[in-house]
Protein backbone atom coordinates (compact mmCIF):
# COMPACT_ATOMS: atom_id res chain seq x y z
CA UNK A 1 0.00 0.00 0.00
CA UNK A 2 1.62 3.30 -0.94
CA UNK A 3 1.87 6.54 0.98
CA UNK A 4 0.22 8.46 -0.93
CA UNK A 5 -3.12 5.78 -0.92
CA UNK A 6 -2.92 5.70 3.06
CA UNK A 7 -2.93 9.25 3.37
CA UNK A 8 -5.81 9.94 1.03
CA UNK A 9 -8.53 8.59 3.66
CA UNK A 10 -7.19 10.50 6.33
CA UNK A 11 -7.76 14.04 7.31
CA UNK A 12 -6.39 16.69 9.38
CA UNK A 13 -7.35 15.28 12.60
CA UNK A 14 -5.30 11.90 12.02
CA UNK A 15 -2.28 13.84 11.60
CA UNK A 16 -0.23 12.10 14.55
CA UNK A 17 -1.27 8.58 12.66
CA UNK A 18 -0.19 9.57 9.63
CA UNK A 19 3.44 10.25 11.09
CA UNK A 20 3.47 7.26 12.69
CA UNK A 21 2.58 5.87 9.18
CA UNK A 22 5.18 7.60 7.46
CA UNK A 23 7.78 6.64 10.12
CA UNK A 24 6.56 2.86 10.08
CA UNK A 25 6.94 2.92 6.25
CA UNK A 26 10.26 4.24 6.77
CA UNK A 27 11.34 2.28 8.96
CA UNK A 28 10.41 -0.62 6.60
CA UNK A 29 12.11 1.25 3.90
CA UNK A 30 15.13 1.46 5.81
CA UNK A 31 15.37 -2.30 7.26
CA UNK A 32 15.18 -3.13 3.46
CA UNK A 33 17.64 -1.62 2.24
CA UNK A 34 19.74 -2.78 5.44
CA UNK A 35 19.12 -6.25 4.49
CA UNK A 36 19.93 -5.37 0.52
CA UNK A 37 22.93 -4.10 2.07
CA UNK A 38 23.76 -6.80 4.31
CA UNK A 39 23.00 -9.10 1.15
CA UNK A 40 25.52 -7.23 -1.11
CA UNK A 41 28.34 -6.99 1.62
CA UNK A 42 28.08 -10.74 2.10
CA UNK A 43 27.85 -11.13 -1.97
CA UNK A 44 30.99 -9.30 -2.45
CA UNK A 45 32.67 -10.96 0.30
CA UNK A 46 32.01 -14.34 -1.54
CA UNK A 47 33.00 -13.13 -4.35
CA UNK A 48 36.63 -11.46 -3.27
CA UNK A 49 37.18 -14.82 -1.41
CA UNK A 50 36.72 -16.69 -5.41
CA UNK A 51 38.47 -14.41 -6.81
CA UNK A 52 41.35 -14.51 -4.36
CA UNK A 53 41.37 -18.48 -4.45
CA UNK A 54 41.64 -18.17 -8.28
CA UNK A 55 44.55 -16.34 -7.94
CA UNK A 56 46.23 -18.82 -5.83
CA UNK A 57 45.29 -21.41 -8.56
CA UNK A 58 46.70 -19.56 -11.40
CA UNK A 59 50.12 -18.97 -9.19
CA UNK A 60 50.38 -22.78 -8.26
CA UNK A 61 49.50 -23.61 -11.95
CA UNK A 62 52.39 -20.88 -13.09
CA UNK A 63 54.91 -22.18 -10.75
CA UNK A 64 54.61 -26.03 -12.03
CA UNK A 65 54.70 -24.34 -15.60
CA UNK A 66 57.88 -22.67 -14.74
CA UNK A 67 59.50 -25.47 -13.07
CA UNK A 68 58.65 -27.83 -16.05
CA UNK A 69 60.11 -24.81 -18.07
CA UNK A 70 63.44 -24.90 -16.66
CA UNK A 71 63.40 -29.13 -16.52
CA UNK A 72 62.75 -28.64 -20.41
CA UNK A 73 65.43 -25.95 -21.02
CA UNK A 74 68.30 -28.27 -19.15
CA UNK A 75 66.89 -31.61 -21.09
CA UNK A 76 67.21 -29.20 -24.37
CA UNK A 77 70.76 -28.19 -23.05
CA UNK A 78 71.63 -32.11 -22.35
CA UNK A 79 70.58 -32.83 -26.19
CA UNK A 80 72.60 -30.13 -27.79
CA UNK A 81 75.77 -31.45 -25.38
CA UNK A 82 75.22 -35.01 -26.74
CA UNK A 83 74.23 -33.86 -30.46
CA UNK A 84 77.75 -32.09 -30.23
CA UNK A 85 79.12 -35.05 -28.92
CA UNK A 86 78.18 -37.75 -31.61
CA UNK A 87 79.14 -34.95 -34.33
CA UNK A 88 82.21 -34.77 -32.95
CA UNK A 89 82.58 -38.60 -33.24
CA UNK A 90 81.57 -39.00 -36.35
CA UNK A 91 83.87 -36.17 -37.32
CA UNK A 92 86.19 -38.18 -35.83
CA UNK A 93 85.71 -41.64 -38.00
CA UNK A 94 84.82 -40.09 -40.93
CA UNK A 95 88.03 -40.64 -42.84
CA UNK A 96 88.00 -44.04 -41.77
CA UNK A 97 84.48 -44.68 -42.92
CA UNK A 98 85.23 -43.05 -45.93
CA UNK A 99 87.54 -45.77 -47.22
CA UNK A 100 85.90 -48.34 -46.26
CA UNK A 101 82.49 -47.09 -48.04
CA UNK A 102 84.79 -46.36 -51.32
CA UNK A 103 86.15 -50.01 -50.75
CA UNK A 104 82.61 -51.88 -50.54
CA UNK A 105 81.89 -49.96 -53.48
CA UNK A 106 84.83 -50.88 -55.25
CA UNK A 107 83.92 -54.20 -54.80
CA UNK A 108 80.75 -54.36 -55.60
CA UNK A 109 81.27 -52.20 -59.03
CA UNK A 110 83.69 -54.89 -59.88
CA UNK A 111 81.08 -57.63 -59.41
CA UNK A 112 78.95 -56.31 -61.14
CA UNK A 113 81.43 -55.69 -64.30
CA UNK A 114 83.32 -58.91 -64.35
CA UNK A 115 79.70 -60.88 -64.38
Amino acid sequence: MSLFNATSNFNRNDAPALRLLRKSESSDDDEKRLKRREKNRVAAQRSRKRQTQRADELHEVYECLEQENSLLRKEVQLLIEEQQRLTDALKAHEPLCRLELWYDLNIKVNRHSVT
